[in-house]
């Protein structure tokens, strides 16, 4: 007896240094950044202790497996559904996954179970807001201000809530009130700023955004707004200095290049301005939107060496701002569609018309004959039913069999036209006018 305790301690001790040096060997991986190991080692993570679990937690995250982290992280809440820190962690993985609903159901879980924390309320509001649910980010900013009416944060995503549903007065409002009690919050000064130069108060945004730099100059977003105000105030040596500071740390985005290349543009100094449009335009290449991106570059260049690259990009933004007949074809083509189930017949016809004018299809001319004659517009509904059947090619007129040869009893467009015209014409005819109709019949 004495035997078989001795030996049942003996390999409980072996099994307990097993998992010591398991336990070991996992922590050595994870210490050294080799998560494939930590993930091989850890491989039957259902029976493992909390700290393997964590270190495979740590794994699955280092290597973007996310839903592998998400199961780890709800077999957790499984056993204790308080650990704010896992909702947290979850609410990161579903975001990592694209699910945003699910995320701001997770921050909501530990908003509810620390609801002071304002680090929560900010990122469950984001979440929010990244998922377009602008109602509830609303009413998410309001239970926060009744908790804590001097948060600034909670006025600031008040005021992109408003934003976002294009209530820019009301938005203005929440972004004046985060910025009356935090006004060197980075992003509140930001937007203010946003919202002075979208409304033409370039200096207004100078003032938001010099003061701000009194105590930092290096954040981006408030030094692209303050660069941006000088540029539209024409004060192009000051939008210069911050334009070119914005680049040497690292921003190179399309709109500090475009503001960039025009403040150059300004000031005279054709080959800045040249070489940064050009780069905007690689970043964004030049759309009927941004055609203002080609057109400086062209006067640019057209001052430089490079002047016949000037041309060539002056005749790009011309044709960019000309659209092609086909593309008015099918707009108009769109617009036809859209009359026609408003419906509005009249407004339908006359759009297919000019339809025609650019696209020249002669099977658009027997639509709007019909559409004419549905409307009782003979004389037209003629016209038009005749102009097709003029444009239609010979071959295209009759269905023809393998030795070419008409067949007779098969209908064609062209066929149905011209029964029509004489039904139309007939009509006319016994209405009393004969002179005209005889004229056309003969």
């Amino acid at each position: 007896m004495k035997g078989l305790i001795c030996v049942s301690l003996a390999l409980g001790l072996c099994m307990f240094r097993l998992q010591a040096q398991d336990k070991e060997r996992i922590r050595a991986a994870a210490e050294r950044f080799d998560y494939e190991e930590v993930m091989a080692m850890t491989a039957s993570a259902d029976s493992l202790d909390k700290e393997c679990r964590d270190w495979r937690l740590e794994a699955c995250r280092a290597l973007g497996r996310w839903k592998e982290a998400e199961r780890l992280l709800r077999s957790r809440l499984v056993r204790d559904s308080t650990e704010v820190g896992v909702w947290v962690d979850l609410a990161e993985c579903c975001q990592r996954m694209g699910n945003l609903h699910e995320s701001a159901v997770c921050y909501r879980r530990a908003v509810g179970l620390v609801p002071e924390s304002g680090f929560l309320r900010q990122r469950y509001i984001q979440t929010l807001l990244g998922g377009e649910d602008f109602q509830q980010a609303k009413k998410a900013c309001h239970d926060w201000l009744k908790r804590d009416s001097a948060a600034a944060t909670a006025y600031r995503l008040l005021g992109q809530t408003y934003e976002a549903l294009d209530s820019m007065e009301i938005a203005f409002l929440g972004y004046r009130a985060a910025y009356h009690i935090d006004s060197l919050d980075a992003q509140t000064v930001a937007r203010v700023a946003n919202v002075f130069n979208d409304n033409g108060q370039h200096q207004d945004a100078v003032g938001v955004t010099e003061t701000y730099r009194m105590t930092d100059t290096t954040n981006v977003d408030v030094n692209r707004q303050n660069a941006k105000a000088y540029c539209m105030l024409r004060r192009y040596p000051e939008a210069i200095q911050r334009y070119e500071a914005l680049k040497r740390a690292g921003d190179r985005s399309f709109l500090t290049l475009y503001y960039l290349g025009i403040s150059y543009f300004g000031g005279n100094w054709f080959y800045g301005a040249y070489e940064n449009l050009k780069e905007a335009l690689r970043k964004s290449p030049a759309t009927p939107a941004n055609v203002s991106t080609l057109a400086y570059f062209a006067r640019s260049a057209a001052r430089t060496s490079w002047k016949e690259e000037g041309v060539r990009a002056m005749e790009e933004a011309v044709k960019l701002v000309q659209p092609s007949d086909t593309l008015m074809g099918e707009l108009y083509g769109m617009l036809a569609e859209c009359y026609h189930f408003l419906p509005d017949s009249w407004k339908e016809v006359e759009t297919m018309v000019r339809q025609y004018g650019y696209t020249r299809n002669y099977a658009l001319l027997y639509n709007i004959g019909i559409r004419y004659e549905m409307l009782k517009d003979r004389k037209n509904a003629v016209r038009y039913l005749r102009k097709y059947m003029e444009e239609v090619p010979e071959e295209k007129r009759f269905e023809r069999d393998e030795q070419g040869n008409i067949l007779e009893d098969v209908m064609t467009a062209y066929r149905d036209a011209y029964r029509r015209v004489r039904k139309l014409e007939e009509e006319r005819f016994f209405e009393g006018d004969k002179e005209e109709v005889s004229k056309q019949l003969n």
